[in-house]
């Protein structure tokens, strides 16, 4: 810590410099971009040195540089301006997954269940790579990194093209010539000439370990149509990213491979009906990263003497927990604001059992609404369920 005490900018530069080069970097590294920023830094540098007549202030800082699994760790005290904005700027190296905030996608990449494909292409200044894949038989994400462009926002704030309101009229978008350069699209995803899957699109995908959120990144995920297409363990992604202020999309060939072992897949066709309201489980499907529940449901939703005048039930919803009464997370629910309909078809994933359940218990509830559909919330602000006792369901699991 002592060799940087006292030292001018251009001496710091040359500190990090030597560092970068002499550690060890992965076979497909960032080496290359990182010195290019510390080049351009030290650019910068000299310059201000040239403006301020010689005279650099001397700033005491404490900066150590080594490479370590999921990035290069510059450990900054006290820095100048122009190196801070040369060093926010590197690329992360290695997993992003694991500074997920989604638990199970952070656990797939410390279990080894991701792979690293790092995929650029570059245009007019700005790269984009796709940093980290996960697939596990039933789900599928990958983090885009972005490039060149100094601006947190990465989503782009322009309308795509097609986009309509909801009365289906066509809305007026920006040309594509008076668009800031560099925000990303919802991904265009393509497998074995199959489009349209349902996904999410998102640039908060998680912090470093120093608390501070990922910059320059997206994540985007497909959670469901995927089993149906009985797709290998191994196969080719296309993805076009069309980027605001480019009219031709960033295209990517991307391998996919499953890592899991030991999915499990159930096909129970078990029925389960009250009154009026039945339900069909379809498929059940456990691997390390997700579970999957699919099935059918038709007639109207059962209501208690509590959901009625001012209030009334919400469609039916399912909780999953295992032989020990352990329950799943359920990694989005869906609120309407409507009336129940009489049939549903369900795709849903919640969070992955801690280990192979014996046996998996799905308990139907409902939620209680007022008449402007807000949910009734308990003291906790959680929506209080009301589950229905005769609608449980328990599946074994060979």
């Amino acid at each position: 810590m002592s060799a940087w005490l006292d030292q001018t900018e251009e001496e710091q530069t040359m500190q990090i410099r030597r560092a970068v080069k002499q550690t060890k970097m992965p076979e497909v590294s960032y080496v290359n971009q990182i010195m290019e920023r510390v080049e351009n830094m030290d650019r910068r540098s000299r310059k201000s040195i040239h403006r301020k007549g010689g005279w650099v202030k001397k700033t005491a800082i404490s900066v150590s540089a080594a490479a370590v699994l999921g990035g290069v760790v510059l450990g900054i005290g006290f820095v100048s301006p122009a190196m801070a904005d040369a060093l926010k700027n590197v690329p992360l190296i290695g997993s992003v997954f694991q500074y997920n905030f989604d638990p199970t996608l952070k656990q797939a990449s410390i279990s080894g269940l991701t792979t690293e494909p790092n995929l650029s292409v570059t245009r007019d200044g700005l790269t984009l790579n796709i940093k980290e894949v996960m697939y596990d038989g039933t789900r599928l994400a990958f983090m885009i990194e972005r490039q060149g462009m100094d601006d947190d926002t990465v989503l782009s704030p322009y309308l795509p093209e097609g986009a309509t309101n909801v009365s289906g009229e066509t809305q007026k978008k920006v040309p594509v010539e008076q668009q800031k350069k560099g925000y990303l699209f919802m991904p265009e995803v393509t497998i074995q000439g199959k489009s349209g899957f349902f996904g999410s699109f998102t640039d908060a995908v998680g912090k470093t370990e120093d608390g501070k959120f990922i910059r320059n990144m997206a994540m985007y995920e497909i959670t469901s149509g995927l089993s149906d297409k009985q797709l290998p363990n191994e196969f080719n992604m296309t993805v076009k990213m069309n980027v605001s202020g480019f009219k031709e999309p960033f295209v990517f060939q991307v391998p996919v491979k499953n890592l899991a072992k030991g999915n499990v897949v159930l096909h129970p066709n078990q029925t389960q009906s009250s009154g009026k309201f039945s339900y069909t489980v379809k498929t059940i499907e456990i691997t390390p990263v997700t579970t999957r529940l699919v099935l059918d449901s038709q007639g109207n939703v059962p209501s208690t003497p509590e959901q009625s005048g001012e209030f009334s039930a919400t469609k039916m919803y399912y909780d999953i927990v295992d032989q020990d009464g352990k329950p799943l997370d359920q990694k989005m629910i869906g609120y309407f604001h409507q009336n129940p309909k009489t049939e549903y078809h369900e795709d849903e994933t919640y969070s992955p059992f801690a280990k192979k359940p014996t046996s998996i218990t799905i308990k139907p509830y409902t939620m209680t609404v007022n008449k402007d559909w807000s949910v009734m919330e308990d003291a906790n602000g959680k929506p209080v369920k009301t589950y229905h006792k005769d609608l449980e369901m328990t599946i074994p699991v060979q």
